[in-house]
């Protein structure tokens, strides 16, 4: 954003003017910084509009708790944890919707199109679905039922008439499969991963 290279040790100073409440310190660090959260978010959440949401997210808690500035040895260090755990957040909020919704593979097309997180969340169905059909036939059908039906695993082994103990064997083997799968992909949503944390 064409900020001036900050030299070593800059930070500390500017840190303390921006906690006494300095606005142009304050400028300068944004300026220098905020091109590097919103690659760090872009990677992962792969939207413009996400990305810069998180870029002010950042800069507004910084802003809030900026009291604790001087406290603070490496910003930088700082400002990578505030830019992950936000990051993260976005991420369990757009998997949390995703549950919700129970969206199916036979509500794809309903996704709306035109916005880049419903485009996102699309193409990490479809990589999921390709994922699941590469499974042997039980292991479908009960990653099926327990991921995206949200049954619990003694529901599915009433379901299917067999033990609690064989539906756990067969869902911990296809989530092993589809995550290695997964490692294939190097351009693969992180979206995903954090839906298998959250499915259960």
């Amino acid at each position: 954003m064409g900020a001036k290279v900050f030299e070593p040790g800059d930070d500390k100073p500017l840190m303390t003017k921006v906690a006494d409440g300095d606005q142009q310190a304050f400028g300068r660090i944004f300026d220098h910084y905020s091109a590097k959260v919103y690659a760090y978010a872009f990677r992962f959440l792969r939207s413009q509009q996400l990305s810069e949401d998180i870029v002010q997210d950042v800069f507004t808690n910084i802003w809030l708790k900026r009291d604790k500035l001087p406290e603070i040895n490496n910003f930088g260090a700082y400002l990578r944890v505030v830019s992950k755990n936000l990051t993260l957040n976005a991420l369990k909020k757009l998997a949390l919707d995703f549950k919700t919704n129970e969206i199916s593979q036979k509500e794809w097309n309903d996704i709306d199109n035109t916005t880049e997180s419903g485009i996102m969340v699309k193409e990490t169905l479809a990589l999921l679905n390709a994922a699941i059909q590469k499974l042997p036939p039980q292991q479908q059908n009960i990653y099926r039922m327990c991921h995206m039906e949200g049954l619990k695993q003694k529901d599915v082994a009433e379901r299917l008439h067999i033990s609690p103990l064989t539906v756990k064997v067969h869902l911990r083997e296809a989530t092993k499969t589809i995550r290695g799968l997964m490692d294939n992909h190097a351009d693969l949503p992180l979206l995903l991963v954090i839906l298998f944390h959250l499915a259960k």
